[in-house]
């Protein structure tokens, strides 16, 4: 199989722009993360600061890796390595019945609580990750590619808004007994 190179770059670009996203999350309140990192239980206390520190500047790093040429594929494997840990973790939280933990995942001033559909939304981006160690076919781009690069990233950045908008959101209307 062989990655049209829009596609190959619409993989790439939105995954580094997830990590960025999420890099910035962490670091904007260290605190609150940290303590989100504590309540998952799977490590001791002071190896939960210290990956709490470190998370975010492999999140960036990966994010760089992603958009130069020739670290993508390092990048990538990077991205899928880390997302399996992350739904690795979250399943293990969610098998124990700790739901009620944040994600962790990005700013917001609602929690975000565990859940399958996390554990669902990260096998996607696993797979997109995976995806571009597959080799990328070699044409020219033309302007009708740039149009439709961007595009599919406003696209996949309005989706993810929703999506997050509903996982916050979700919850709420449960207890208001709006969603069955």
């Amino acid at each position: 199989m062989m990655l049209d190179p829009v596609i190959a770059w619409s993989l790439r670009l939105a995954l580094a722009l997830l990590f960025v996203a999420a890099a910035r999350h962490k670091l904007s309140d260290c605190r609150r993360f940290e303590a989100t990192v504590r309540a998952y239980a799977l490590l001791p206390s002071a190896a939960a600061q210290l990956l709490a520190s470190f998370l975010p500047w492999v999140e960036f790093g990966i994010a760089i890796g992603l958009v130069l040429p020739f670290f993508h594929r390092v990048a990538a494997v990077a991205a899928a390595a880390l997302l399996s840990i992350y739904t690795l973790a979250i399943s293990a939280n969610i098998a124990r019945g700790q739901r009620e933990i944040d994600c962790g995942c990005f700013a917001s001033s609602a929690k975000v609580p565990l859940s399958w559909g996390l554990v669902g939304r990260n096998l996607v981006l696993i797979i997109c990750a995976c995806l571009l160690g597959f080799p990328v076919g070699t044409r020219p781009f033309v302007w009708i590619d740039g149009v439709t690069l961007g595009m599919t990233l406003v696209t996949l950045s309005l989706l993810w808004a929703a999506g997050q908008r509903l996982a916050r959101v979700g919850p709420a209307l449960r207890g208001l007994g709006g969603t069955r």
